[in-house]
């Protein structure tokens, strides 16, 4: 049976959420390790048939900042495997050949440190498949590299648009960086609302015991909580953007001081029409006050969701197979 290793970024949970949805489908097929932080990998419900190996990104970033030329040492890895498949890692390909990359973005790009390293790196990934979201692909991707396109991983929650659901969600996501976002001003909007019918899940770090009195539910982004929830206020990681778009959520974004990946991704939402942005969060939730009665309104970002492309992670299977069944190494 081949070996598989699949390396996932651990900022944030989207990242690793997908590989895992990857993993999953893999595994009945393959033998498969992930690379990921085992701590964040618990939250998920991962196939036994796969292993886990500790991997953490603190150390990596460290080592972008400082600006080294010798990154790819980092994925030294002990056995050795058929295939490795690199989540935003262009580095691994360094010594193995025999990669694929799933990126929608490079954090070189991003963290804007783009030294001769990465461009020598770069040259090495001209004629390699990189697998990206079909929408969520970053211009820096898609202007320099070969694409193979996929869908969403995971497939659409629901059927048929639910009206009686009311509930909107508060979220900054799970990734480090700097977060400006004010408790005041998020506390204040709670505490002023004119309807407390309407149910808020609250981002864990902000969320308190007193505020429950508001109607104030403590995020736990599972499917039970986004079934609840009819207008989501976020950061567009596409972890999240994924988990909302999948029910079919109205999505609203807030983009000050952000990075680059999520104001590039805040403008593909609003481009493709799944999402509206706003540069605070008080904007966004003076909007989300006005939509969440607006059934006709929800209803159309429900089914504009429903028509995306889902189950990304098949088509990944396939473009792997195809390279076993031709016994192509990828150089």
């Amino acid at each position: 049976m081949k070996k598989i290793a699949i390396i996932a970024s651990n900022n944030g949970l989207g990242h690793i959420n997908r590989c895992v949805l990857l993993g999953n489908q893999l595994s009945k097929k393959f033998n498969v390790t992930i690379f990921c932080s085992k701590d964040k990998a618990k939250k998920f419900d991962i196939s036994k048939k796969i292993k886990i190996n500790n991997f953490e990104i603190n150390l990596y970033k460290e080592k972008i900042y400082e600006k080294k030329n010798n990154i790819h040492k980092f994925f030294n890895f002990k056995k050795k495997y058929d295939l490795y498949l690199s989540d935003n890692y262009p580095e691994l390909i360094h010594k193995n050949n025999n990669s694929i990359i799933l990126s929608n973005f490079f954090w070189h790009d991003v963290l804007k440190i783009n030294t001769n390293y990465y461009k020598r790196i770069e040259k090495k990934i001209l004629n390699r498949p990189i697998v990206p979201n079909y929408l969520f692909c970053s211009k820096y991707i898609k202007k320099r590299f070969n694409i193979n396109p996929v869908g969403f991983y995971g497939n659409f929650k629901k059927n048929k648009f639910n009206n009686q659901k009311n509930g909107i969600l508060l979220s900054f996501g799970t990734a480090e960086s700097k977060n400006k976002m004010n408790i005041d001003t998020i506390e204040k909007y709670i505490k002023n609302r004119t309807n407390i019918k309407y149910p808020v899940y609250l981002e864990p770090k902000f969320f308190s015991h007193k505020l429950k009195k508001y109607n104030v539910i403590k995020a736990t982004y599972d499917n039970k909580m986004y079934s609840n929830i009819a207008v989501a206020i976020i950061r567009p990681g596409l972890g999240t953007v994924t988990n909302c778009l999948a029910h079919g959520i109205t999505i609203i974004t807030h983009i000050k001081n952000e990075n680059k990946e999520f104001i590039e991704n805040a403008k593909i939402l609003e481009i493709n029409n799944i999402g509206v942005n706003f540069f605070n969060i008080k904007a966004a939730i003076n909007f989300a006050i006005l939509i969440i009665d607006q059934k006709k309104f929800l209803r159309k970002k429900f089914e504009i969701a429903k028509n995306l492309k889902w189950n990304g992670e098949l088509e990944v299977i396939k473009i792997i197979q195809k390279i076993f069944e031709n016994k192509v190494l990828l150089t």
